[in-house]
């Protein structure tokens, strides 16, 4: 045995392969943009390509294991993508298969929000807690759930789209197609479109009108924030009152020992977590508590395709 375990993870911009450690070491990692329109057979041909290339580089012959992760609809069990809005032509694909095939070593699917509580669960604060939740924030918001010390994964594989939770009654089209969901608001593109359409504030704002378009972004907001910017800040405490009452609707219905909050937002650190954690309390009203909101990984999508095997083979030994 190498004590080596390859994963992917396909995103909207960028497929990452790493090459990491059981104790949860990345020893290397490579990047590629997405290519969306070229297809499956692109996609393996990247997956070769990057994978061989770490174990080559790091005098690895095979890896132990090979973990996937992608944004979209999978059938883990059967290691096929459903469906992804990342790459087309992927309905049904059985991307497990092909990589054992070039590998020779066994392959593990999961969408990536699930496998995000996962390595949370291996690697991160969900260690040794029975009941946590989740959550990404990133462009979209999702997430998923350990219950009774056991993955939550629902009727049809589908639990955790924390998201798609409306907050707002008649608020901002989701891309889901219902109004007022809380990635509509709270999430990535949810936060550069409130600030794009307010036409009227962001010419006052002298920090946001100076940027194009497509220069504003969560992580931009948030700089301008402390930099005193007012419709900046209002804009963020809009995204925090929302993401409280998201996060007390779920705490609510199945009351976590922690919440874990990663994704790209939540690298905004003290400037996100104090000011959510003091409206969480406030939104709770006589329905209180005690539950920790705690940061989730850093490296969370590397250790994910990481985490993703160890995860699997630990169960089926038990």
């Amino acid at each position: 045995m190498s004590g080596y375990i390859l994963g992917f993870d396909v995103g909207g911009t960028k497929i990452s392969a790493v090459l990491g450690k059981s104790d949860g070491k990345i020893v290397a990692s490579l990047r590629k943009p997405t290519v969306r329109h070229l297809g499956p057979g692109k996609l393996i041909s990247d997956f070769t390509e990057m994978g061989w290339k770490l174990l080559n580089d790091n005098g690895v012959s095979r890896p132990d294991s090979i973990g996937i992760i992608f944004a979209g609809l999978v059938d883990s069990a059967r290691g096929v993508v459903i469906s992804s809005p990342n790459i087309l032509g992927l309905k049904n694909f059985p991307v497990a298969e092909k990589l054992t095939e070039e590998f020779g070593v066994e392959s593990f699917l999961e969408n990536d929000a699930t496998a995000a509580t996962i390595a949370e669960r291996v690697f991160g604060a969900g260690r040794g807690v029975d009941n946590f939740v989740y959550i990404t924030l990133s462009t979209g918001i999702g997430g998923g759930a350990f219950l009774n010390g056991q993955l939550y994964r629902g009727a049809h594989g589908m639990a955790g789209e924390i998201g798609h939770m409306v907050v707002m009654s008649n608020g901002p089209v989701c891309g889901c197609g219902r109004r007022g969901c809380l990635e509509a608001i709270a999430g990535g593109r949810g936060i550069a479109r409130r600030v794009s359409e307010n036409i009227t504030a962001l010419r006052e704002s002298e920090l946001l009108s100076s940027l194009k378009p497509n220069e504003i972004d969560a992580r931009k907001v948030f700089e301008l924030k402390k930099k005193g910017d007012m419709f900046s800040q209002l804009i963020i405490e809009e995204t925090i009152y929302y993401l409280s009452v998201g996060l007390v609707n779920i705490i609510n219905i199945l009351d976590p020992e922690v919440v874990i909050i990663g994704g790209g937002i939540a690298a905004a650190g003290n400037e996100l977590f104090t000011p959510l954690k003091n409206a969480i309390k406030e939104e709770f009203k006589s329905m209180y508590r005690p539950v920790k909101i705690v940061r989730g990984l850093k490296n969370g999508h590397d250790l994910s395709t990481v985490a993703l095997p160890l995860f699997v083979k630990s169960n089926n030994k038990n």
